[in-house]
């Protein structure tokens, strides 16, 4: 991580530790999430609390927060390229793939010729809220269904 990042790391900790001890407790991470928009559970946080919690605290220091850090950089980088293999196959632009450009997508860059009924049955697996699209983040659940190539 550059100096910067590490920067950033401390000015995040700072921004968010409420009591002022350094570290970030459950309820620090929790708001830094829905401060940026970031959807997680409980579960999720805790989690995260367990996986880079290295002295046993239930809280996160800087040196355990650079840890956490790190893996959030490489989960966005691949979110990123997840978006721009999404933007190519949603070809009208509308942020949402249809069954048709599922389709075109999977017999173009994957070689894969679905009958209508797999399409179906693909489509129904992955439009969570069975409204006939897949958006960007039913795709990003989904990625494993896909016979990427």
């Amino acid at each position: 991580m550059s100096d910067r990042q590490r920067e950033g790391v401390a000015a995040l900790l700072k921004a968010f530790d409420q009591n002022g001890d350094g570290k970030l407790s459950f309820e620090d991470l929790r708001a830094a999430f829905r401060m940026y928009g970031v959807e997680a559970t409980g579960e999720e946080i805790k989690t995260l609390l367990t996986r880079f919690d290295t002295d046993g605290d239930l809280k996160l220091d800087f040196s355990e927060m650079l840890g956490l850090m790190a893996v959030l950089q490489k989960k966005g980088a691949d979110r990123g390229q997840l978006k721009q293999i999404f933007d190519v196959m949603d070809k009208n632009g509308n942020r949402r793939i249809n069954k048709q450009e599922l389709q075109s997508a999977m017999a173009l860059y994957c070689h894969v010729n679905y009958t209508d009924k797999e399409l179906d049955d693909l489509m129904r697996k992955v439009d969570f809220d069975n409204d006939g699209f897949i958006s960007f983040n039913e795709f990003a659940q989904s990625i494993h269904l896909f016979k990427l190539q």
